[in-house]
């Protein structure tokens, strides 16, 4: 062949290559646009165009990025149905539920919550809600995760006692909070009612005993006093034995009646409880002072005193006196409760921290515990297991704990003994 010929061949062929390698390179811009687009579609969230499968496009990788949208198409239709139906759960639970942001804008205001606060308005901020209650407002605002607070609310003619709890949210780098609310009127107008009828059963009960035995007293004396009297005389004669028995009946109304004025001024203590005065104190300090004042009294007793203190436990604020009033009182409580219990007796003091770092004193003892039926009514005012007790040193622990936002409770085993914790 000629060399003119192979040049021509040669020209051919170079001209094939290019032909080739221009198709290959479109085709892959065209490929390349298309994944551009495609991932474009997905960044925007459109997964219902059809951006870059043209007719020309590889109808393999068409096939693949329509095969890849259909699937995320699927799973954002799951997700939204999951979303719609816990949406819809929240949007129909009997508590009121209230979710806002750091910029106290709402993103969910369900259907209780608007029925609490009795707003059919729009409500976009939780500012909103100061024409409803500033001090609910203030409240959501203020209250950190695991708080609760009691806000009295006035709706219309009508008064409801909300409770609140609020927890703190974080979703994608943001922060919300989440509040639930719930009228617990009814709850506390029952409980009212139960603490009413407590008090006029034991006031009944108290002021009967007394009342009874002076007033029969009284017309004994009466009549006695009567039966001398029946003949007007310069002068009576009484015999000794009746004045004996005189003595004896006004003595009785005298006893009764000092126990009744002893009752009502214990009563009037329990209604007039001092208002705190809040200092920063270190709870150890005092349980160690409490444990040096009450030493003596535990040996007379052959009680064995046993401290544990934790001694990184931060200063809280309270009312000293208030608070060793308390203490003072279990610790005698666990000393008066051993009565015939055999073998070394024993109570524990102690204080420490709890789960939730709240600062807690406890008081053990292994005495003879206390009956179940007894342990339900035990705070309740002048209720007593003791012959001598008034019935009124642990509901007015129970007082001075609340009005220290704090709280007491108790534990016990008929033979295995009792343990109150207090909690601040």
């Amino acid at each position: 062949m000629a060399k003119g010929g192979y040049f021509i061949v040669n020209v051919i062929m170079l001209a094939l290559v290019a032909v080739q390698a221009h198709a290959f390179v479109k085709e892959q811009t065209a490929n390349q646009k298309s994944t551009s687009d495609f991932l474009e579609s997905l960044k925007n969230n459109n997964l219902d165009g059809t951006d870059g499968f043209n007719s020309e496009n590889d109808p393999l990788l068409r096939a693949e990025f329509i095969k890849i949208k259909s699937a995320i198409r699927a799973s954002q239709k799951e997700k939204e149905a999951e979303y719609q139906y816990f949406r819809n759960i929240v949007q129909h639970v009997g508590i009121g539920i209230i979710t806002f942001n750091q910029n106290g804008e709402i993103q969910l205001y369900n259907f209780a919550a608007k029925k609490l606060l009795n707003t059919s308005y729009q409500i976009k901020k939780i500012s909103d809600l100061e024409s409803v209650s500033p001090e609910l407002v203030e409240t959501f605002e203020t209250l950190k995760t695991g708080g609760r607070k009691l806000v009295q609310v006035n709706i219309g003619e009508e008064m409801r006692q909300l409770s609140v709890y609020a927890i703190e949210l974080q979703l994608h780098d943001k922060q919300f909070k989440l509040v639930s609310i719930q009228n617990i009127q009814s709850e506390l107008d029952e409980k009212e009612m139960e603490a009413w009828r407590n008090l006029i059963r034991v006031l009944t009960h108290e002021i009967m005993n007394s009342v009874t035995p002076i007033s029969s007293l009284s017309a004994t004396t009466k009549g006695m006093l009567a039966a001398q009297m029946e003949e007007e005389k310069p002068w009576y004669s009484i015999e000794h034995e009746d004045m004996l028995d005189l003595q004896s009946s006004l003595q009785t109304i005298e006893n009764r009646s000092e126990g009744l004025i002893r009752f009502l001024n214990e009563f009037r203590s329990l209604t007039h409880t001092p208002t705190p005065k809040f200092k920063d104190e270190q709870i150890n300090i005092i349980l160690g002072s409490i444990c040096l004042l009450m030493a003596k009294d535990l040996q007379k007793n052959n009680v064995n005193l046993i401290k544990s203190f934790d001694e990184n436990l931060p200063d809280i604020k309270i009312d000293r006196e208030l608070v060793e009033q308390v203490i003072i009182n279990l610790v005698k409580n666990a000393s008066e409760s051993f009565g015939d219990v055999e073998g070394e007796k024993k109570i524990w003091i102690s204080s420490n921290l709890d789960s939730k770092n709240r600062v807690t004193v406890t008081v053990r003892d292994n005495g003879s515990g206390i009956e179940p039926e007894a342990l339900t009514k035990i705070f309740i005012p002048f209720f007593t297991t003791k012959k001598s007790g008034s019935g009124i040193g642990l509901s007015l622990s129970k007082e001075i704990m609340r009005k220290h936002q704090g709280n007491i409770s108790v534990q016990s085993a008929l033979g295995t003994g009792t343990e109150f914790t207090l909690k601040f």
